[in-house]
């Protein structure tokens, strides 16, 4: 974790005033806030792994949810603003989530079997999503093994949001995306794998990586044959993310994840996702 947990009211105030001015101005002037922001001991990338920004409402709802103290307030229970009562969550404190299981039994109506059903039942609507192992199947061997949680006797591996489209971000670029570049499960799987990495644009210079369209395609038929799928379409997927990491400690989400179980597992991954060649 790279900032603090606990906040004062004068820094939360300090801090939701940068946010509200990062909001207003040109990319070239938020570097300089997002600064400013970090400085008082604020880092969003600690509490989510969404890249696409936060705004005050992200923020507050870390305070609602625990994620983060008012040093000198009360904490308060996240009531997600759904529309029937399946959505609440609750707030057992800091680092321990029990999710409503109203919210389990919405996952558990929605599978997906990659190697039986077509893709067109995952939703194109933004929401939350839950990986499993099949029975008998294991993770890529490694020098470390995980422990992992069930979810309806099968073994959580990853638990992921989608801002825009279920369908597009898991079945378009975990199932069947040839470009690891795009998909952190499969970078994953494929680091795990000992798969090679190439330049993913025309131009190396970028940085970018993924597989070689062999081993893309390896990973592919992998994934059919040992994954499961679980979706929830909903537009509270952040804070349901946040509940799904600290419930499950699925061993190949890294952003995000605090539990020290795994730890050694996740830093080996990390390692592992870090090397290009």
């Amino acid at each position: 974790m790279k900032g603090k947990r606990t906040f004062t009211k004068a820094e939360a105030e300090q801090i939701k005033k940068f946010i509200r001015e990062k909001n207003r101005v040109d990319k070239s002037r938020q570097k300089g806030i997002r600064q400013k922001i970090r400085n008082l001991g604020f880092y969003y990338s600690d509490f989510s792994s969404d890249k696409s920004g936060y705004n005050i409402e992200d923020f507050e709802r870390l305070f609602k949810s625990g994620a983060i103290i008012l040093i000198g307030g009360e904490k308060k229970t996240l009531m997600s603003e759904q529309k029937n009562a399946e959505t609440k969550l609750y707030e057992t404190g800091p680092g321990i989530s029990n999710i409503n299981k109203d919210i389990i039994k919405i996952f558990r109506k929605n599978k997906f079997d990659p190697l039986f059903d077509t893709e067109l039942i995952i939703p194109n609507k933004p929401g939350n999503y839950i990986i499993c192992l099949r029975i008998g199947s294991v993770l890529p061997s490694s020098e470390i093994v995980p422990k992992m949680k069930k979810y309806e006797e099968l073994n959580v591996i990853y638990t992921g949001v989608s801002a825009k489209s279920l369908r597009g971000r898991d079945y378009k670029q975990h199932f069947t995306g040839n470009n690891a570049g795009r998909s952190t499960l499969r970078e994953s799987l494929g680091s795990l794998m000992k798969f090679h990495k190439v330049p993913r644009d025309k131009d190396p210079a970028t940085g970018k990586t993924k597989f070689m369209e062999s081993d893309e395609r390896k990973l592919t038929q992998w994934m059919h044959s040992n994954l499961i799928l679980f979706f929830y379409s909903n537009n509270n997927y952040k804070s349901i993310e946040d509940e799904l990491i600290s419930y499950f400690n699925p061993p190949l989400n890294l952003q995000g994840n605090k539990n020290s179980i795994n730890l050694d597992f996740r830093y080996l991954l990390s390692k592992l996702r870090s090397i290009n060649t």
